[in-house]
This record gives structure tokens, C-alpha cells and sequence, in this order.
């Protein structure tokens, strides 16, 4: 009798288990979503009335403007993940999932956020007792460290976040690069389309840097020839991996480093470059890979002769005729421009190199040689640039440190002067432009310089 107990017993439990096993799809292993109640909070605050509150120097303490002590929630979706390793210890999120009017960073020491706050996840966030600041340019909140915002906590994180049961999907808002500057977007998940990473880049270099784990900036250029960059971290899993050789689309977050504009992948699968490359429409042109090198040999000299050498810009700001001229002297050619009879006050003409790609991990070197003559003050600078466009006065420009030719106010010099060895290790990773800007006026400062053998080596 007992032993036909056990058999009823062992019968009845492999029933059972037949019928587990039969609820379960063949290879579907996947663990199912644990169903949650929607917190319920009140919602009284939002991120562009949070952000409002920054008075844009040292961080201010979130609270309610009535002086009470009340929780203060807003509301917002998840538009970042850490799961590649591009986005650390950092939370992105907008006040919808499509065309967000505010989005903000919030500065945590909590990692492996991704496992429950997901692209698309709708959140609530009490704001009450944190601070709103800046990182580098960027709105953040986060606690107050000093004159600087700082890190939340991981306990204070997690019981200041609350999962909804929402989750949408996300739709980036498509823009143009030139429309990238504008503050109200930073934040926000962004789409860029028919662009490419320049010549020399593009299908050559890696996402981030191979050598170390130094974070490095990657342009992103369209088809007039405007420039983004795009940030790659050196612990992100993606960044050995080749940058993709077409034409196409971007999605990104939009961020900022002080001047700096800047885009934040979350993963691969937001570049979508499979399309036919355009040729950079009416910018600088292509971006040339180092060795670079120019001497002038190869134009027509002369009075009137411009210099004119493709991916080059030549421009005098003012509308005037003159610009810088390739002359020649002894069988050598070089570049030359002078204020004297220019009838222009003041006389202000830029020359720009191309594009010059400097690779990661390398410390470039500018040199050139200059002459001046009948000098009677300071009218060059050298500049540089890493957003130049094609319009010398919309870029931002850097001065370097060179040495140039001074003290000849009756004649010009025997020799040109060298630059010297001028480091651009600084600008490793990115595109740059190289200018020698002149200013003067036919009524003043009319010195005369002459500029040849510029190079670019690493």
C-alpha cells in the first residue's frame, strides 16, 4: 500500500512538472518583467523649471520657492545607457520621449544603470535637497561639492528614483548641425542625417583612441561642410572598432564641454553611415590626412595673383579686392600681403589651410617660415580652429605660439625666420585649421609679411 502511495506521488509531481515545462516556449529563457504599481507621487516640478533656477555660477540648492520643506518630483524619460561603457556614472534624460522642450544630466556614482533605467523608461525624480549646476558648460544636477557640482550618492540615487511602469519609445529629434548650438536642446536625444566623418578618418581610424584610455573627439562633418564632434570614451566597448566609411545618420545625445558642442553615443547602432558620400558641398573641403606640406611652387605669382590651392581659404573680410598673393623672389615662391595702398582701414584678410586631420596619440608639429619688411608694427597672428566651416569670422580661433619675423623697417630680411616646432598635441584627434590672419590699415600699420614652407608633421 505504501509503495503505491510513492508511485501516486511521483506520478502526480511529474505531471506537474509536465506542465511547467510545457508553458515555457522551446529556447525562450528570457525572464519575465516583474509588474510593478505606478508610484504615486505628485508631480509639482519639471526639469526646465529646475534648470531655471541655476543663476549660472556656483550650484543652487533645489527647493521649493515658498520655503517649504515639500517633496518635490518631476517627471522625465530615460535617453541614456551605460551599458557600452561611452556614458559613465551620468543619467540623460528629457521631459518627453518626442520633442522634448528640456533635458538635463544628473551626476550619480550609481553605475550599471541601464538594468532598470532603460532608453524610453519613464521616470520620477524627487529634486528637493539636490543642487542644479553646470559641469563644464552643461546643466546638471547633482549635490553641491564646493564651488562645483558633484555625485549623488548611490542610496540617495536609488531612493530619489522611481521606476514608472511606462516605457516609449524614443523619437530624436532631427536636426542640422549649424542648429546644434542652440542651449535648449542640450540633453536631448538628437538625429543628424547625411553626414559622414571626414576623408582620412572615415574607414581608417577607430571610434576612440587604441593606444590608452584617454576619451577622444571624432568630427562629423554634412555636406555644406559644417562640423560636430563626437565623443568617444576610452573605456566604451565599441572603440577599436573602425569608423564606418558612408554617408548617413547619426542619433546622439547633444552635449556640450565648455565652448565645445559634442554628441554622446550610446552604442553603434545609433550610426547609420551606409550611403554614398557627398563631397562636402561649398565648405573647406576635405580633410587631408598628415604629412602635410605647402610651398607655394606650383601657383602663379605675381602682383594680383591670389594664392588659389584647392581645400585653401583665401578671404579678405571687409569686401576688399586684395587678399593674400603668391609672389616670387630669387626663384622662390611664397605668400605674401601688406596693408600698404590698400585704401582700406583697416585691411583684414585671412589665409586658412585645409582641414588637417591629427591622429590620436601623436603630437603634430607646426613649422613655417616668415619674413617682414618695411615694418612699422604687428599685423600677423597664427591661429587655429577646430570648427572652421568655410566663414573665418562664425569659427572659433585659438592663438599659437610662433615665432615670426619682426625688425626689418627698411627693407625685408635675407633669410625667412623659422616658426619653430609649434605643439598641436592639444588638438590630437580632431580636424584642424591652421590660419595666418593679418590686420592692418592703409592708414597705419602697413608691414609687409611673406610666409612659405608650412608643414604639418607628426
Amino acid at each position: 500500500m505504501k509503495k503505491l502511495k510513492n508511485i501516486k506521488l511521483l506520478s502526480f509531481l511529474f505531471f506537474l512538472g509536465m506542465i511547467a515545462t510545457s508553458c515555457v516556449h522551446d529556447d525562450d529563457f528570457s525572464v519575465p518583467e516583474i509588474i510593478v504599481e505606478e508610484p504615486n507621487v505628485n508631480v509639482n516640478t519639471s526639469i526646465a523649471s529646475v534648470k531655471a533656477m541655476y543663476d549660472g555660477f556656483n550650484p543652487v540648492k533645489i527647493e521649493a520657492g515658498d520655503g517649504s520643506t515639500n517633496e518635490m518630483y518631476l517627471e522625465a524619460y530615460v535617453i541614456s545607457s551605460d551599458e557600452s561603457g561611452n556614458i559613465y556614472k551620468q543619467l540623460f534624460v528629457q521631459d518627453s520621449p518626442e520633442n522634448p522642450t528640456a533635458g538635463v544630466s544628473i551626476s550619480t556614482n550609481a553605475t550599471d544603470l541601464y538594468a532598470k533605467l532603460e532608453p524610453g523608461r519613464k521616470i520620477y525624480l524627487r529634486v528637493d535637497g539636490l543642487y542644479i549646476g553646470e559641469y563644464a558648460g552643461l546643466p546638471t544636477i547633482g549635490v553641491q561639492q564646493g564651488d562645483e557640482i558633484g555625485r549623488i550618492g548611490v542610496e540617495d540615487f536609488e531612493e530619489r528614483i522611481l521606476r514608472s511602469t511606462v516605457s516609449e519609445e524614443l523619437v530624436p529629434r532631427v536636426m542640422s548641425i549649424s542648429e546644434a548650438s542652440n542651449p535648449a536642446r542640450l540633453s536631448t536625444l538628437v538625429k543628424f542625417e547625411d553626414v559622414q566623418f571626414p576623408n582620412g578618418l572615415a574607414g581608417v581610424e577607430a571610434y576612440g583612441n587604441l593606444d590608452n584610455n584617454f576619451g577622444v573627439n571624432r568630427p562629423i562633418e554634412d555636406c555644406n561642410g559644417s562640423v560636430i564632434m563626437m565623443r568617444t570614451s576610452g573605456y566604451s566597448d565599441f572603440k577599436n572598432m573602425t569608423l564606418p566609411s558612408g554617408n548617413g545618420s547619426v542619433t546622439a545625445i547633444l552635449s556640450i564641454f565648455n565652448s565645445d558642442i559634442q554628441l554622446f553615443l550610446r552604442n553603434t547602432d545609433d550610426v547609420q553611415m551606409n550611403g554614398e558620400r557627398c563631397g562636402g558641398g561649398d565648405g573647406p573641403g576635405d580633410a587631408l590626412a598628415l604629412p602635410f606640406s605647402q610651398d607655394f611652387e606650383g601657383q602663379a605669382s605675381g602682383t594680383g595673383s591670389a594664392v588659389s590651392i584647392e581645400g585653401w581659404t583665401n578671404v579678405n573680410v571687409n569686401g576688399g579686392t586684395r587678399v593674400w598673393e603668391v609672389r616670387e623672389f630669387d626663384g622662390n615662391k611664397y605668400a605674401q600681403t601688406s596693408a600698404f595702398s590698400s585704401n582700406e582701414n583697416p585691411y583684414e584678410t585671412w589665409l586658412v589651410t585645409p582641414g588637417l586631420i591629427l591622429p590620436e596619440g601623436t603630437s603634430p608639429k607646426l613649422s613655417f617660415g616668415t619674413k617682414d619688411g618695411f615694418n612699422n608694427g604687428n599685423a600677423l597672428t597664427i591661429k587655429i580652429s577646430t570648427d572652421f566651416t568655410g566663414d573665418v569670422t562664425a569659427a572659433t580661433w585659438s592663438p599659437l605660439n610662433a615665432t615670426i619675423s619682426t625688425g626689418n623697417t627698411s627693407g625685408y630680411g635675407d633669410s625667412f625666420v623659422p616658426s619653430g616646432d609649434i605643439d598641436l598635441s592639444a588638438y590630437a584627434g580632431q580636424v584642424v585649421y591652421v590660419a595666418y590672419h593679418y590686420v592692418g590699415a592703409s592708414n597705419g600699420t602697413t608691414t609687409t609679411y611673406q610666409i612659405d614652407n608650412v608643414s604639418v608633421v607628426e
